[in-house]
């Protein structure tokens, strides 16, 4: 089920000196994301062992426990992978369960200030059995982007975008095909910038006279609405090897990918970072580390616009890790570095404070079947935190005391996101009688879809939602006879076209500029 770039055991527990912002959490709960709340409590994200509850947990400035959501019903998978604070100041989750049919679909839910569910919403795909959710991001029109992956034979189905307005309604899909050489994508990370979204993922590509493909970085960018601008494997033609398992993007336009270099030859995995400009030129990479052993980059932020607070961790060896924190310039330079000797595993999430502090997140084992979630707080300079002895207040916009309950949230919205494919009729105009005399009936629609064929992007686009689309309608000599707005909930359209002069006309259905469906009619 979980995919991790690390696997980090060590049998020992944490200790922590009273004034140290060290806290535990669990038993029994692996570490997914951290985020600071609005009122500067934090919000911690976790999932079962078996991966059949996830778990919120609310804490005060000091890491002690205001309240905690568990989400589920124990009897199928509900998995979390990140966490994201609201416009409104709720949360909205991604992740995978199982609820339907037993099998694996992505998830978006979101809950409101006081941790009380709004809406859920499945992503069905009856057809694939294990399909992954793996984050959620809002967008700049108040809505959510949610990153998914397909476990899939068809190569066009694996990296998948998912558009929801704010009210959890699911408002496009979109499916990516891969670059030529390109398979088994394994997407990693989701941003959002000013222009559109920014997937990085793990991909399998050759080297240059090979056909077995290896481990790279892979980033796709697209616009707004979700059409594929270009694509990039990183090294692909410079035997560079590895992949992401986080990523940032800076103000002046940069793309970094956080994770590992894959030295093949000598077997050896260092903490690395790349980097791509804007338009996805390939600018250049950084072993953070070196002379490590199965080492990576698990988590990543900024500490200010020049340097960045870099998560490495290494096995040394069976059940012993090196965790280290690294304060870096924007090429991996260190700039201050930090050892962790207590901690088991590799830090997963990290988020940076109203104070320019940071929470650091990750999974401790104490025996190979018990672990606890982990929670420090560390300063600028890579130092422990102290506690805070002045009061806050919490959850304020709250009108009532949050109740520590579960949550099963049901999911009562369900996408069956293959219809459309399945199943052409649903995103085709229908018109008869043809030919006709005198009134023509025109049957919408269900679903527009966009393709984009302009070589070497393909991208399909299922739109679900939309306010209107166009009805234009042409003779035989280009000349256009009729218009008319259509809204969505519309599904038919009778027209009159008795007084046309005879002949074939070209009904075209048109939706923010591009042609979704268009059919011949003969008028007697």
């Amino acid at each position: 089920m979980r995919r991790t770039t690390i696997i980090l055991f060590l049998l020992i527990s944490i200790s922590a000196r009273t004034q140290e912002w060290v806290r535990t959490y669990g038993p029994n709960y692996w570490a997914d994301w951290v985020i600071e709340h609005y009122d500067h409590g934090i919000i911690i994200l976790a999932s079962s062992q078996d991966y059949k509850l996830g778990w919120i947990i609310k804490t005060d400035i000091n890491g002690s426990i205001l309240w905690n959501k568990k989400i589920g019903n124990g009897q199928y998978t509900f998995a979390p992978t990140n966490i994201e604070l609201t416009n409104d100041n709720g949360l909205v989750i991604a992740g995978t369960t199982s609820k339907y049919n037993n099998q694996q679909d992505a998830f978006i839910l979101k809950l409101n200030t006081c941790g009380e569910l709004i809406w859920c919403t499945d992503v069905y795909t009856p057809s694939i059995p294990f399909d992954l959710g793996w984050k959620v991001k809002k967008t700049n029109d108040n809505g959510y982007i949610l990153l998914g992956e397909f476990n899939d034979p068809n190569q066009e189905k694996r990296t998948n975008l998912f558009k929801f307005d704010f009210l959890g309604n699911l408002v496009w899909h979109q499916s990516y095909f891969p670059d030529s050489l390109v398979f088994g994508e394994d997407a990693q990370c989701l941003n959002v910038d000013s222009s559109g979204y920014v997937v990085h993922a793990r991909c399998y590509y050759p080297d240059p006279g090979q056909t077995t493909g290896i481990e790279r970085f892979y980033l796709l960018k697209t616009d707004t609405s979700g059409k594929k601008l270009w694509s990039v494997v990183y090294g692909g033609d410079q035997w560079y090897y590895g992949y992401p398992s986080t990523s940032l993007i800076s103000k002046t336009g940069g793309y970094y990918a956080f994770g590992k270099h894959d030295y093949i030859s000598s077997g050896q995995e260092y903490p690395a970072l790349i980097k791509f400009l804007h338009n996805g030129t390939q600018s250049y990479n950084k072993d953070i580390m070196t002379n490590t052993n199965q080492g990576g980059l698990g988590a990543a932020s900024w500490m200010d616009d020049t340097t960045m607070l870099l998560a490495c961790g290494w096995v040394i060896n069976t059940y012993t890790v090196g965790t280290m924190l690294k304060k870096t310039d924007t090429l991996g330079n260190q700039i201050l570095a930090a050892n962790l000797p207590n901690l088991s595993s590799g830090i997963v999430s990290m988020a940076k404070l109203i104070d320019k502090k940071f929470i650091c997140l990750a999974t401790n084992f104490i025996t190979s079947n018990t672990c606890y979630i982990t929670a420090f707080k560390i300063n600028s300079d890579l130092q422990w935190d102290s506690i805070y002895t002045r009061p806050f207040t919490y959850d304020s916009l709250c009108p009532h005391q949050i109740v520590s309950d579960t949550i099963d949230p049901g999911c009562n919205l369900v996408v069956n996101v293959e219809e459309p494919i399945s199943n052409p009729e649903t995103h085709q105009m229908h018109l008869f009688p043809n030919p006709t005399k005198g009134k023509l009936t025109i049957m919408l629609p269900k679903y527009l879809v966009v393709t984009d064929k302009t070589p070497p992007v393909q991208s399909r686009t299922i739109y679900h939602q939309w306010r209107s689309t166009t009805l234009l309608a042409y003779d035989l000599n280009g000349n256009q006879v009729f218009s008319q707005e259509i809204m969505k909930d519309q599904s038919q359209l009778e027209l009159d076209v008795s007084s046309w002069s005879k002949g074939m006309y070209y009904f075209k259905l048109v939706y923010n500029g591009n042609s979704v469906d268009g059919k011949k009619v003969i008028v007697e």
